[in-house]
């Protein structure tokens, strides 16, 4: 049953509701969902808050728009539901979108940078990371230790500190990803050595690029949608 928003946070405490809604199947998946001015009376809170609750059940894959016809659950948007909600209470409430935004900006620079400053030696050992295993369980391993090497080579302490400081997030980000989704892994893989050739042909621009689409690619795999970063 949903109810006035109560916490400080209108916006956080209409999503969590909605959440519940839909894991105890208040709708059914396909069905159209109860219009923006109701839902505002029933939460009675604005319109724009609803508004951007929707947007971001939508970025999830969890609700989709017809125009002129309205709000519709996704088929699967049980299962994605709990993998929100698993996120948001793994990450200490900050959205997994809020996450990838920051990787976005914070490891985008540093593959800039270890282009223009990595040296040959420095790529060869990147490159022997990504062959050391083709052992799904323990590429984890390595996918973390090609990042660390990888803000290393990019030689700016600001950067590594700040990738520190979130080191706890993008460790339960990374388990996540790994517990659901091997398929993920490979395109991993993938998106690695991309990486590597913008790297050692010293394209700074193309591999920030690289990695940023690295980044954001989990996220179009598991919600079946863009991320506009």
């Amino acid at each position: 049953m949903l109810t006035a928003a109560t916490r400080s946070t209108l916006h956080e405490d209409v999503l969590h509701q909605l959440y519940s809604a839909i894991e105890n199947g208040q709708w059914a998946p396909g069905e159209k969902l109860p219009g923006e001015q109701l839902l505002a009376e029933r939460f009675e809170v604005s319109r724009n808050c609803i508004r951007e609750v929707m947007k971001v059940l939508a970025n999830r894959g969890i609700v989709w728009t017809k125009p002129g016809s309205g709000t519709f659950l996704a088929e699967n948007a049980s299962i994605l539901t709990y993998f929100a909600k698993k996120e948001l209470n793994s990450l200490g409430g900050i959205e997994l979108k809020e996450l990838i935004e920051t990787r976005c900006l914070v490891e985008g620079q540093v593959a800039y940078y270890a282009a223009k400053r990595g040296s040959d030696k420095e790529f060869d050992e990147l490159e022997g990371l990504l062959f050391e295993t083709d052992d799904l369980d323990l590429y984890h391993e390595m996918h973390m230790k090609f990042h660390d090497k990888l803000a290393e080579i990019a030689r700016n302490k600001m950067l590594t500190q700040i990738l520190g400081s979130i080191h706890n997030e993008i460790a339960i980000q990374r388990e996540r990803y790994r517990e659901y989704h091997t398929e993920t892994l490979k395109n991993v893989m993938y998106n690695h050595a991309k990486l590597l050739r913008c790297l050692k042909s010293r394209e700074p621009k193309e591999a920030r690029q690289a990695m940023v689409e690295h980044i954001i690619a989990a996220w179009s795999a598991i919600f079946n949608s863009p991320l506009d970063i």
